[in-house]
């Protein structure tokens, strides 16, 4: 029976740019994936969620881009919508400090 996984949280308290962003899991098998991002602060920040696939690290043009630069408002929180990764695909985040995020999936 397939159950829905916590698989990563990480609480970012740096500011991080695109590109250069905190990888929070790399998948071992093919997984459908949301990720909640939380602003912990009192004021708006902007975050980017974003996914690289296995053997493209250097090649950002490759990169799935889930949400760039997302403003979100102060103690609200935001899901994606669910996306596919394959074995070795890594998501990345980036953005403002005071941002959670919590990875979930369901193997596939």
């Amino acid at each position: 029976m397939a159950a829905i996984l916590r698989l990563a949280v990480h609480h970012s308290d740096t500011l991080t740019e695109y590109g250069y962003g905190t990888p929070i899991f790399t998948a071992t098998v093919p997984q459908l994936i949301s990720v909640i991002a939380t602003n912990r602060a009192d004021e708006a920040q902007n975050f980017s969620i974003y996914t690289v696939p296995a053997g493209t690290a250097e090649t950002p043009s490759e990169w799935g881009i889930i949400n760039y630069n997302l403003p979100i408002s102060p103690f609200n929180a935001y899901e994606t919508f669910r996306f596919g990764l394959n074995p070795n695909d890594t998501i990345y985040v980036s953005g403002s400090p005071n941002i959670s995020f919590f990875v979930q999936g369901i193997t596939q």
